[in-house]
């Protein structure tokens, strides 16, 4: 230990007499790399970058006619609700999706405006690497979204993220109309189907009526009403043969059918609802505005950056100079030895 202390004291004491010993030298590399700092980081050479930044909040419901329409499935779902860890995923997906992107490249003609000739080489693969750069989202910590634009131009920043927000609305709202259109083809089919069946068996009942003898019960609003009046006119029935048997049969088909269209009819009106309605996917918190300062680059950073690493390394730099120069002074004192 002691060993290994001294060699570590005997290494800084060395630094310290070699920065003392060339520190004109050193103080002026390093005031000359804070010169070329501050020169390499202006606009000249480096352009500025404005940020703006969108943070919202997605929304947790997806079936429209759930929330709003009564149905037990959806008791715990409010059209408010927000902040959920799975909608955030979702959100993120949309967001770094190729079709949402694509908009985003065609309504602010980004090809042109990052100044890439299109019939150049590999046109594609350098505007990816742009938009990389200058586009990017990320979840918070509240399990929020944030959409954060870079670009020369600060209102065309804002833009670009705005636009970007309401994209993804309408990106989630064309893949849900995709279901929803085929869930209401769907429906629509069965309830008309069912429907055309209840008509044809109301027929039958009515065409075993035709003589006046029985009412059809089913003109009746109350079910049970209806089957009730169904056994009472059996009486009425006793000489009609095989006709009452047919007609109990039919009564009894009907409001099985009756029940299944009911249920089938409340299936259809939901689907209409998601298929015709809208309500926004996500919550704005903060939209995006025309930032007033740069965000890149921080020149101090940039500055203080380049005279610490050029100090130590010019220190590292004399020490071995200093190392070598002692070295071949040795070398030649041994030859002439």
């Amino acid at each position: 230990m002691k060993e290994s202390n001294s060699a570590y004291d005997f290494s800084l004491v060395e630094v310290l007499r070699f920065a003392l010993k060339w520190k004109w030298h050193i103080l002026s590399l390093t005031t000359l790399a804070g010169i070329a700092g501050a020169v390499f980081s202006g606009p000249t050479f480096i352009t500025p970058k404005f940020a703006s930044t969108v943070v919202f909040y997605p929304s947790t419901i997806n079936s429209i006619s759930g929330v709003v329409l009564s149905d037990n499935q959806f008791k715990d779902k409010d059209a408010l609700e927000f902040g959920e860890e799975e909608e955030a995923e979702y959100a993120l997906q949309i967001l770094n999706s190729a079709p949402l992107m694509t908009k985003v490249i065609e309504r602010f003609d980004l090809m042109n405006h990052y100044d890439i000739d299109p019939n150049g080489s590999f046109p594609y693969t350098k505007l990816e690497k742009e938009i990389k750069s200058n586009i990017s989202f990320r979840r918070t910590e509240l399990l929020s979204i944030e959409i954060q634009v870079l670009d020369k131009d600060p209102q065309l920043a804002a833009e670009i993220a705005n636009y970007i927000s309401a994209a993804l609305d309408t990106a989630k709202t064309q893949i849900q109309r995709q279901v929803a259109q085929k869930a209401f083809e769907i429906i629509e089919k069965e309830y008309q189907s069912k429907l055309a069946e209840v008509e044809q068996l109301k027929d039958g009942i009515n065409a075993l009526n035709s003589g006046g003898v029985v009412e059809n019960p089913f003109n009746r609003k109350n079910k049970r009403a209806a089957r009730n009046d169904a056994l009472l006119n059996a009486d009425k029935l006793q000489g009609a043969g095989n006709n009452l048997g047919t007609l109990l049969s039919l009564t009894e088909s009907l409001s099985l059918q009756v029940e299944q269209l009911n249920e089938l009819q409340r299936k259809y009106e939901r689907s209409k609802v998601d298929l015709n309605e809208y309500i926004p996917h996500h919550f704005v918190v903060t939209p995006a505005s025309a930032a007033e300062k740069k965000t890149k680059p921080v020149r101090w950073i940039i500055v203080l950056g380049a005279m610490f690493s050029t100090f130590f390394l010019s220190i590292i730099m004399i020490i071995l100079i200093e190392r070598l120069r002692d070295s071949f002074k040795s070398l030649k004192l041994e030859e002439e030895a």
